[in-house]
């Protein structure tokens, strides 16, 4: 079962592959904003600090929003557009 740790609090959870990175960090309180949850606002903006292999790859929308604000760096991403794969970190 991969472990999602949010490297602000130094929390770690398991979470069921495929799950979005979205409801994992809402069941746990993580103080991450959502916007528009689809990709296009970039509110829940989040930096992957380690294992970027750990989420899913981005998606037309995420790509086009990281652009447009700056943040397409390949360490930056949009957590409403994340579903996990493996174990990673992730901080806001």
């Amino acid at each position: 079962m991969p472990k999602v740790t949010f490297q602000n609090t130094g929390q770690s959870v398991d979470a069921d592959e495929g799950a979005e990175l979205r409801d994992v960090t809402q069941k746990n309180g993580w103080p991450i904003p959502y916007g528009c949850e689809n990709g296009i606002c970039g509110t829940c903006l989040i930096k992957v600090s380690e294992n970027k292999e750990g989420l899913t790859e981005e998606t037309e929308h995420e790509a086009q929003t990281l652009k447009a604000m700056g943040k397409a760096d390949g360490e930056h991403r949009l957590a409403c557009q994340c579903k996990i794969k493996g174990d990673c970190t992730i901080e806001q």
